[in-house]
């Protein structure tokens, strides 16, 4: 049985937490979300250009890594399996009848000046949901409205599309292949090799697709899902990115530096299984609470953000809130009951709190 990898729990969480401060943050940092303050600060702005460049990128990495244990233990029918009661259900069932019209609401109220009731809008949140489309990732699994779950989607494509060549790296041949990049990783600056693929993506597609969410942020998030997949099959290419780290870490605040140079200056666009604890709960709770988070941050900012207050206290407000609601949500109504657990892509209660289970078997987002 794998042993538990607290390191990647850990990571899983600061950046599930990242998401929900960058969206508390939206309010007030310019450009259009689903609801917008009309006071926006410049800071807000900094902050959210800074979590966005990563957070997603490691998310999908972090995903990856799940993948190669996943695959270790399931074969592939059961890895899709998986992906889809883990994915597709929440998505399709909470996600789309109970999280997403009240997210839809706001979007049309706040950026399309509508008038009417929550309920009088529920037609049109649905209306489209039999369309196919290939413009974009999401209108393959499609939904009328997708809001914060757009990430759902992706990750489902992404598991089923980079299927073959996962299970092609698991074989003799791959495993070749994995070893030969170890070799070059341990070389000094060996580990950058990785960022090819990253800037092949960027170059090639970026100039093609335009705006967010398209066909060249979603090759992007593919690779590095792949890349989390490799990074985890030899203790070489482990050991060379903590040789690197401090390197690393260096270049990244240097490129953020220059990044914001060009924004200010110049002025462009910002581009389980052990018994119940604090940090099973946490541990645990990572695909429920994305799956909750915006909707609970857009309910209570359509009240906070009506104060007479200035942007620290609203900010402050809502992200205390929302993570209390989001979490008593978690732990009242989702982890308690089998039938809430199974919609929202959790494994059954006795599987994660009587049996002990490698972490692994947790991890989808």
């Amino acid at each position: 049985m794998a042993e538990r990898r607290h390191d990647i729990d850990w990571l899983r969480v600061l950046v599930m937490l990242a998401v929900f401060v960058f969206h508390c943050a939206r309010f007030f940092g310019g450009g259009t979300w689903h609801l917008n303050s009309a006071e926006q600060s410049f800071a807000a702005m900094l902050f959210i250009g800074w979590l966005d460049m990563w957070f997603m990128p490691l998310f999908c990495l972090l995903s990856g890594v799940g993948a190669w244990y996943a695959l270790g233990s399931r074969t592939k029918g059961r890895f899709l399996l998986e992906r889809v009661k883990r994915i597709l259900v929440p998505l399709y069932t909470v996600g789309l009848f109970v999280l997403l019209p009240p997210q839809f609401y706001f979007e049309i109220v706040s950026n399309h000046g509508y008038r009417g009731t929550l309920w009088a809008m529920l037609p049109r949140c649905f209306s489209g949901l039999a369309d196919f489309s290939l413009e974009w990732p999401g209108g393959v699994v499609n939904l009328p409205f997708s809001g914060h779950l757009w990430f759902l989607q992706y990750l489902f494509l992404i598991s089923v599309l980079a299927l073959p060549l996962l299970r092609y790296l698991r074989s003799d041949q791959g495993r070749r292949l994995i070893g030969g990049l170890a070799r070059l990783s341990v070389w000094p600056g060996g580990i950058f090799l990785f960022i090819l693929p990253i800037l092949l993506v960027r170059i090639g597609l970026r100039s093609v697709f335009h705006g967010e969410h398209t066909w060249a942020d979603f090759l992007e998030f593919l690779v590095f899902f792949v890349m989390g997949y490799v990074l985890t099959a030899d203790p070489r290419l482990t050991g060379s990115k903590k040789k690197h780290g401090r390197l690393c870490l260096g270049l990244g605040v240097l490129c953020f530096a220059v990044a914001g140079l060009f924004v200010v200056r110049l002025g462009y666009g910002y581009p389980g299984g052990e018994p119940f604890s604090i940090l099973f709960l946490l541990f645990e709770a990572v695909l429920p609470f994305y799956v909750l988070h915006q909707t609970v941050i857009l309910c209570i900012g359509w009240f906070v953000l009506r104060w007479n207050a200035g942007i620290p206290l609203q900010f402050l407000t809502i992200t205390v809130i929302s993570f209390v609601i989001t979490m008593a949500v978690y732990e009242l109504l989702v982890r308690r009951f089998r039938v809430t657990r199974f919609l929202f892509g959790m494994l059954p209660k006795e599987r994660t709190e009587s049996t002990p289970t490698p972490w692994q078997r947790e991890a989808v987002v």
